[in-house]
Parts: C-alpha cells; sequence; structure tokens
C-alpha cells in the first residue's frame, strides 16, 4: 500500500505539473470507485495539494477531489486512459487524471470539506504540532503491542507496514512490545526514529514494491535503503544476525532480534 511518503510526492509532484490546469468533468470506469457527482468539476480549477495521512487532496475553486490509493492504486495524467483504470478526470487541455488500480481498492471523493472523509486520522507525523511532548502524551494513554499502534491511522496518520518495520528497527524495539513499557529514552528514540525515516523515505521519491509510480513515472528508490523490511533472512547490517519474520497483528513483520530485544 502507498504510505504517507508516496502520496507526498504525488502531492508535490502534481502541484508542479497540473496546478491550474481547468477540470471539464469526470466519470467512474469502476463505478464503486466514485459515486459522487461528477458534474460538480466542471470547469472549476485545481488551486493547490494537500495530504491527510495516506489521503490525497486535490482543492478545486469550490469543492475538493479526494483520493486513497489504497493497495495498489497509482496516479497517471496524460492523454490516454490507462489499462485497470478506475475514475478518470478531463481537463480543458485534453489531457486526463486517472486512477489506475486494477485491484480496485483505490476510492475518490468529491466533496465540500475534505474533513468529511479525513476527520478521524490521528497527528501528522510531520507536522509542527508533533513534538516529542505530543507524543509522550499520546503514547501514554496506550498500553497495546507498539507494530499495531503505529499502523493505527486514528494514532498517527500516514504510517504503513514498511514505515512500521523501518521505524522500530532505527529505534531497536520489538515489534510486540506494549506501548506502556517503552521507557522515556525509547519513546524519544521512537519519536526521532519516525520522523527520520519518513523524511528519509520522502527524499528518495517513496518506496515501489509492486505498482507504484510518481507523478513523472518515476519508480521510488527508498526501497534501496530499507534495513529489514521484507528482508527475510538477511544479515541485519546492524549487527550481521539474520533478519527474523513473523506476523504482528495480521501483518508480516520483520525485525532484527539481537537489535530489538523483546
Amino acid at each position: 500500500m502507498p504510505e504517507l511518503p508516496e502520496v507526498d510526492s504525488y502531492r508535490t509532484g502534481l502541484d508542479k505539473m497540473i496546478k491550474r490546469w481547468k477540470l471539464k468533468g469526470g466519470r467512474s470506469i469502476w463505478q464503486k470507485a466514485c459515486i459522487d457527482d461528477f458534474s460538480i468539476v466542471k470547469n472549476q480549477k485545481i488551486k493547490g495539494f494537500d495530504r491527510r495521512g495516506k489521503y490525497l487532496i486535490i482543492n478545486l475553486s469550490r469543492n475538493h477531489i479526494i483520493i486513497h490509493l489504497r493497495m495498489t492504486g497509482r496516479i497517471d495524467v496524460g492523454f490516454e486512459t490507462p489499462k485497470y483504470t478506475t475514475v478518470e478526470f478531463d481537463f480543458e487541455n485534453g489531457q486526463k487524471m486517472c486512477l489506475v488500480d486494477y485491484r480496485k481498492f483505490g476510492r475518490v471523493w468529491i466533496v465540500d470539506d475534505p474533513d468529511t472523509i479525513v476527520n478521524h486520522l490521528g497527528i501528522e507525523p510531520l507536522s509542527s504540532k508533533f513534538t516529542l511532548k505530543k507524543f509522550n502524551e499520546l503514547i501514554g494513554k496506550r498500553s497495546g503491542t507498539i507494530k499495531p499502534l503505529l499502523l493505527n491511522q486514528a494514532f498517527i496518520a500516514g504510517i504503513g507496514n514498511y514505515l512500521a518495520d523501518e521505524i522500530l528497527f532505527r529505534s531497536s524495539i520489538h515489534p510486540l512490545r506494549k506501548a506502556n513499557t517503552l521507557k522515556h529514552k525509547e519513546i524519544k528514540e521512537l519519536y526521532n526514529s519516525i520522523k527520520y525515516v519518513i523524511k528519509k523515505s520522502i527524499d528518495y521519491g517513496g518506496t515501489t514494491f509492486l505498482t507504484f509510480r510518481g507523478p513523472e513515472g518515476k519508480k521510488g528508490e527508498f526501497w534501496k535503503k530499507l534495513q529489514v523490511f521484507r528482508k527475510t533472512g538477511e544479515p541485519c547490517p546492524h549487527c550481521k544476525s539474520p533478519i527474523k519474520r513473523i506476523v504482528v497483528g495480521q501483518r508480516g513483520t520483520h525485525y532484527c532480534e539481537n537489535k530489538q530485544k523483546l
């Protein structure tokens, strides 16, 4: 699933590509992908882009288009409609913006207020509000297992499976640790790792595992920097012990049992 860095690459890339373009309409090629009235967007210009967690928010003259890529979605811009397109928007210049998703999990909304879709999300990990003090307050109220907690979008918005594994590895925290057992020093390290790993992934354009391509068709390059995710049996870059894989909260989880002790 595209996570915060991948969606952020669309936010910044599309802003350079299609800002101020005027829409003339759109349609759902696969009906369940968007059930809203596409006539709303006619003659509206794209004013800019925001992101909340894994949701891309496209700000129009009066309304907003919100896109969630789910597992395998990507956004293409061009004159053709790619195979597996589920939703497309038409611009006056003849080009299209398409949600391309062969598994058909991605969703699009056309709304007056983005909060109707994204108000359930937790704090943004790169926002000025996400301070160490705030993180201590948030985690101090939790007693669950740390890996599922990081994946909980109502806790922190935008962290998915690969980010969580890399964050916990850098923090030297076992994915099965209970949040309420973390010492102050570990919480600080986890906080710093959340910000570091997300920023580093953004710097490399996110990570491509299967279908993700950035706005210009480029693959995300952060996969070259992954330390543990999907590296089962490979030597840990810290201690050379083999990377282990377990299932935590129904998600494949990768860690070093020597560096991340339970």
